[in-house]
């Protein structure tokens, strides 16, 4: 049996391409909650860097691998997630991945020692990894295409707000009680998510988030496939392990191996050598995109940007502007309020140039252009005297960052719409993998500069790989054309 291609989501459920429902709206916003818990256990830990320093006793360097086991792990569930996404029960899988990673966030606050803290940051990136499959899961099933991006910039910016209230909260409470106490303080609110999530997504609701999966292909499993997955798998297990004698950059190696192997393999075999009912027919599928190929690109170059400035922002306030503990670790919220903004008027925008004749495509590209500007002006903010044009620099450059990811994830869900998840974990993996491989990096300039500047001048520029793929190789819609 020839392996179907999947149709266009519009074909599919007719009734994505009419009026969004107001209930539709309404389950943004619930994700959009996610999104802010998911955000406020994920930044704890580079919020409390000093007390983590001092009690440990270890240089910006190992503190970079320690955000690095987060976003390692969260790498490599991606992939697996957004493969679950697409067959598990949305309803209970969103639920189940809150009470992982909330409980994981609970466990770091008692952890005896820092490689007790590291584990406990990769149990958090292995649940928070279902976060954003099963949110665009969800928006790319309630709601019609031109209301996506708007969508998707609700509850993204769930990252910003929950970005914007933990400087509020965590200073405050490790000044106070110690850090360990913002951990579990964290942490714990995620239980009251799943208790509303559970009670409001049931019925008509819950029935609507669920997919056919009748017209998915059957094969059965190819030795070919198993035996050249089998080799990269035990290659990159075996680069892994080399950590122990030449240090952790091995481990990232390792994975990185295993991550962008796994879709070069997939690319050079045959879709007959891919058969089967495991995820390696629909891995089959997306790599044969180009487009897939350009997200890549850009994911990688966004993704670095966003995470230095979630990670590291508060160090550099306190380190190289010399703001106390409590204060630096408030005033970098302001950055992420004005990202706040800009998951909304990014997608607000786009829909706004769509709805004019310009094309939901196009408009993206377009918004995506200048928000890239917008992320540029950050590479100023190492050399720039005074605080306030310090501040204002961060704000604009979080916002385009933002403004930016709200119509890239509007982009995942056209490359192949019965796959979303699948599509979204992968290409976040790989953003979070070089995330992760940067962190170190991060923590090494630091130490040996004594300033985060050329830090700044290298995210600032970075996502100019990503427009430069997207304008060169996207392409238009046949319709678009027109």
């Amino acid at each position: 049996m020839a392996h179907v291609m999947p149709t266009p989501i519009d074909a599919k459920y007719p009734e994505a391409s009419t009026r969004s429902a107001r209930w539709a709206w309404g389950l943004c916003w619930l994700m959009f909650a996610a999104t802010v818990l998911n955000y406020m256990d994920r930044q704890t830990v580079s919020l409390v860097k000093p007390l983590v320093l001092k009690e440990f006793n270890i240089p910006n360097e190992t503190f970079g691998w320690v955000i690095a086991a987060f976003q390692l792990a969260y790498a490599l569930s991606q992939v697996p997630a957004g493969f679950l996404v697409d067959r598990w029960e949305l309803r209970r899988t969103y639920a189940g991945a809150v009470a992982w990673w909330s409980l994981a966030g609970v466990v770091a606050g008692f952890v005896p020692s820092l490689g007790f803290l590291i584990v406990c940051r990769a149990l958090l990136g292995v649940g928070e990894s279902f976060n954003w499959p099963c949110a665009l899961k969800a928006t790319g099933r309630v709601l019609a295409p031109a209301d996506r991006g708007l969508g998707n910039g609700i509850f993204n910016s769930g990252a910003a707000v929950g970005a914007v209230v933990t400087p509020l909260i965590v200073p405050f409470l490790a000044d106070r009680f110690g850090w360990r106490t913002a951990f579990v303080a964290i942490g714990a609110c995620g239980s009251l998510w799943i208790v509303a999530w559970l009670r409001l997504v049931r019925g008509p609701i819950a029935q609507a988030l669920k997919e056919d999966k009748r017209d998915r292909p059957v094969f059965s499993p190819s030795p070919v496939a198993l035996q050249a997955f089998g080799v990269l798998l035990l290659a990159s297990i075996l680069l892994a392990s080399t950590s122990w004698w030449v240090g952790a950059p091995a481990l990232w190696w390792g994975v990185a191996l295993l991550m962008v192997g796994m879709l070069f393999v997939a690319r050079l075999l045959p879709m007959t050598a891919l058969q089967g009912t495991s995820w390696l027919a629909d891995l089959g599928v997306i790599v044969r995109f180009r487009r897939f190929w350009v997200l890549v690109v850009v994911s990688s170059s966004i993704n670095v940007c966003w995470h230095f400035l979630v990670n590291w922002l508060p160090g550099y306030l306190q380190d190289d502007r010399g703001m106390e503990f409590v204060v630096g670790g408030m005033l970098s919220a302001v950055p992420f309020l004005a990202a706040d903004f800009g998951n909304l008027g990014g997608g607000g925008l786009s829909k706004w140039l769509a709805v004019r004749g310009l094309g939901p495509r196009s408009a993206r590209l377009a918004v995506m252009t200048g928000c890239t500007l917008l992320i540029a002006s950050g590479a100023l903010v190492g050399i720039v005297q005074g605080n306030v044009l310090t501040m204002t620099l961060l704000a604009v450059m979080a916002m385009g960052t933002a403004a930016f990811m709200a119509n890239y994830f509007a982009l995942c869900q056209d490359v192949s719409p019965s796959h979303t998840g699948l599509v979204v974990g992968i290409l976040g993996g790989l953003g979070n993998l070089f995330a992760a491989g940067f962190a170190p990096i991060v923590g090494r300039i630091k130490d040996q500069t004594g300033t985060y500047g050329p830090v700044f001048v290298i995210v600032g520029l970075l996502p100019f790989l990503g427009l430069a793929a997207l304008l060169l190789a996207w392409g238009r819609d046949a319709r678009e054309a027109e």
